[in-house]
């Protein structure tokens, strides 16, 4: 195994904060989705702190993702249609899209690059060219500029790409986090709720929200399993790409920094597991990276004589179908999940806060498409 080095992005600095003997909501895990919920909720007046058992804020795949804000999530559209139907399809872009137009002006909307390799996927571009239609999705023909072993696909111009160093830092700012501390258990006496942490300390509230990979009681045991993210950093190169790609049915991704460094991750399907269930971020699996690698420099010329100067992995969190899951746990309504994102926080992280927020606030979200919930699983 190789060492896994900081990513392109840094964690914000954040002063560690004493977990309170009581507050009104504990939110586990300082990712994306963990931010935007406490920022929300103390705006809006709630005593909110956040509890992140690494020793730095938003270190896991909020600064170590690849800053992609794309509508479209794992599935192509004709996939994801035949999987879930059309309404439901329509539901899930529907949250998806306005997860995107959440981050504003953070977002640079430089669109998104759908590129095919292989037979089977590009023979399925014409298919997703019609879903994208039926789901009122905008989408144009995309084309490579030169033959280096892609094919064409489209380009989707309402994503585009999040400084995650800068949204994290302004995001954390006040907000009470205790670093370094696990949540162990949430306890119910019938009236609080308490969460038990790793120090010996407890903290009384009224709600929990359990984000990203801190799921932590025994419902949320078999219904969310950790991915092993791979990326890597060339030196800066000449411009090859305006536009982030997802490529491979998304399984590998593509983004240019302003710099010009080329950061390309993925291909983790080189290892027969896919690196699911994979728990330790400070390892690089060496047949990715050489995918990752060898990937880079045959489909990007430019890139061919370019030096690796970063490599790194981080933690994704996937549900056990493959949806994200968002709402309170059935039969216990102050503990609520949101997480199994992937590598798509920034897609959904913000819409997925609002939603909770919502729900906190005034007992009901709308807008979350049902399959979603966590009734789902009942």
């Amino acid at each position: 195994m190789m060492s896994s080095t900081s990513s392109f992005y840094s964690p914000p600095e954040v002063d560690d904060a004493p977990p309170p003997e009581r507050c009104q909501v504990v939110v586990l895990g300082s990712g994306l989705t963990g931010l935007a919920i406490a920022g929300q909720l103390r705006t809006s007046g709630v005593d909110a702190i956040i509890v992140e058992e690494k020793r730095s804020a938003a270190s896991g795949m909020a600064t170590r993702g690849m800053g992609i804000a794309s509508v479209l999530l794992l599935d192509s559209p004709h996939r994801l249609i035949a999987a879930v139907g059309l309404e439901t399809a329509k539901e899930i872009l529907k949250f998806s899209t306005e997860g995107v137009s959440a981050w504003g002006d953070s977002l640079d909307p430089c669109g998104v690059v759908y590129a095919t390799k292989g037979q089977q996927e590009h023979a399925e571009v014409p298919l997703n060219m019609t879903a994208l239609s039926e789901l009122g999705i905008r989408a144009s023909p995309w084309r490579p500029s030169h033959s280096d072993g892609l094919e064409a696909g489209w380009y989707q111009p309402d994503g585009g790409t999040v400084n995650l160093e800068q949204e994290c830092r302004r995001m954390s700012r006040d907000i009470p986090i205790a670093l370094g501390t696990r949540a162990l258990a949430i306890n119910d006496d019938g009236f609080d709720l308490s969460v038990q942490l790793s120090t010996g300390a407890t903290v009384r509230c009224d709600m929990v929200v359990m984000t990203g990979g801190a799921q932590i009681t025994p419902w949320a045991a078999d219904k969310f399993h950790p991915v092993r993210h791979q990326a890597l950093a060339t030196e800066p190169v000449n411009p090859i790409a305006p536009s982030p790609m997802h490529i491979q049915y998304g399984y590998t991704s593509v983004r240019q920094q302003t710099d010009g460094s080329v950061v390309v991750s993925g291909c983790r399907w080189a290892t027969p597991h896919l690196e699911v269930g994979e728990t330790d971020d400070g390892v690089i699996q060496p047949a990715v990276h050489e995918r990752q690698t060898a990937f880079l420099r045959h489909h990007f010329p430019d890139c061919a004589d370019a030096k690796v100067v970063r490599q790194w992995s981080s933690i994704m969190t996937f549900s056990c179908d493959g949806l994200p899951v968002i709402g309170p746990l059935p039969g216990r309504p102050r503990i609520i999940a949101c997480g199994g994102f992937g590598a798509y926080s920034p897609s959904l992280a913000l819409r997925a806060a609002q939603a909770v927020t919502q729900g906190i606030l005034t007992g009901a979200s709308e807008g979350v498409p049902a399959c979603f919930s966590t009734q789902r699983f009942e």
